[in-house]
C-alpha cells in the first residue's frame, strides 16, 4: 500500500514538473516571437524625386544626341535651346537630362516605365526626345536588299515602343509639348542610295506618328547636316559639334516662336 502511494506521489510530481516545463517553453517562445517581431524594420519606401512645379521644367529623353555628346562647350541642343527660352518664361527653367548614351528605343521605353520618369514627366513644360539614331546604324554595313525583313522588324518595333511611349507621356501629362527629333545622315556620300532612303523613310514614318499628337512636333535635321557635314559635326564623324547643337537648337526654337 505504502509502495503504491509513494509510487502516485512520484506520479503526480513527474506530472507537475513536465506541465511547469512546457508552460516555461511556451513562454519562452512566445517572448522570442514577440521579440524578433518588434525588432523586424520594414525599410521604408524609396522616395520618388518630383520636379518642382514652381519652375518651368524641361525633360530631355532618349540617347547621346541628347545627351549632348561631342559638344565641346556641353550644353547640346537642350542647353542651348535653354539659354534661349529664358526670355520667354516668366519661371526659372531647370533642365533635367537623363538621357542614356547607346540607347535605343525598347530601352527609352523602360526609363519611361519607371515610377520616377512618370514623376518627372508630370510636372515637365517641355520635353526632348531623341531615339533612332542607334538602331539605324547596325544597318550601316549590312546589304538592305537581303535584309528586307530585318529592316522591317526593326522599323515596327521602333515604331511600336514610340507608341508605347507617347502613351505613357500622355497618360502622365497630357498638355505638355513634346520635340522629337528627326535623324540625319552623318556619313555624308559615303553611304549608298539605298541607306538613304532607309533613313528618309525612317524619318517619314516617324514624323507621320508624331503628327497624330497635337502637342508634339517633329524637328527634321536631315537637310540641316547634310550640306553642313564638316562645319557641324564632331571629330568621332558621328554626332554634332556646338556648331551643329546649336543649329539644331535654333530650328526647334524657330518652329516653337509662337508657343508660350
Amino acid at each position: 500500500m505504502l509502495k503504491k502511494t509513494i509510487w502516485y506521489i512520484l506520479l503526480l510530481i513527474s506530472i507537475i514538473v513536465t506541465l511547469i516545463f512546457i508552460s516555461g517553453f511556451v513562454k519562452s517562445l512566445a517572448i522570442t516571437t514577440t521579440s524578433k517581431k518588434a525588432t523586424e524594420v520594414t525599410p521604408p519606401p524609396s522616395k520618388i524625386q518630383e520636379l518642382d512645379p514652381n519652375y518651368y521644367n524641361i525633360l530631355v529623353l532618349g540617347d547621346s544626341l541628347s545627351k549632348g555628346t561631342g559638344d565641346e562647350k556641353g550644353k547640346g541642343f537642350a542647353g542651348y535651346f535653354s539659354d534661349s527660352w529664358k526670355s520667354k518664361s516668366t519661371k526659372e527653367i531647370k533642365l533635367t537630362n537623363i538621357a542614356i548614351i547607346g540607347d535605343v528605343s525598347a530601352g527609352l521605353l523602360k526609363v519611361v516605365e519607371s515610377a520616377e520618369t512618370q514623376s518627372y514627366i508630370k510636372t515637365s513644360k517641355i520635353i526632348f526626345i531623341s531615339i533612332g539614331g542607334n538602331e539605324i546604324n547596325k544597318f550601316k554595313e549590312k546589304d538592305l536588299t537581303l535584309a528586307v525583313t530585318d529592316v522591317k522588324d526593326a522599323q515596327d518595333k521602333y515604331l511600336n515602343n514610340l507608341k508605347e511611349i507617347m502613351k505613357l507621356i500622355r497618360t502622365n501629362n497630357s498638355s505638355c509639348m513634346v520635340i522629337f527629333l528627326g535623324l540625319y545622315n552623318p556619313n555624308g556620300e559615303e553611304v549608298t542610295a539605298d541607306k538613304v532612303t532607309f533613313l528618309t523613310d525612317w524619318n517619314y514614318r516617324t514624323e507621320q506618328f508624331i503628327s497624330t499628337d497635337t502637342n508634339s512636333i517633329f524637328i527634321p535635321t536631315y537637310d540641316l547636316f547634310k550640306y553642313n557635314l564638316d562645319n557641324y559635326l564632331y571629330k568621332d564623324k558621328f554626332h554634332p559639334n556646338s556648331a551643329g547643337y546649336e543649329a539644331i537648337s535654333n530650328r526647334m526654337l524657330e518652329a516653337l516662336k509662337n508657343y508660350k
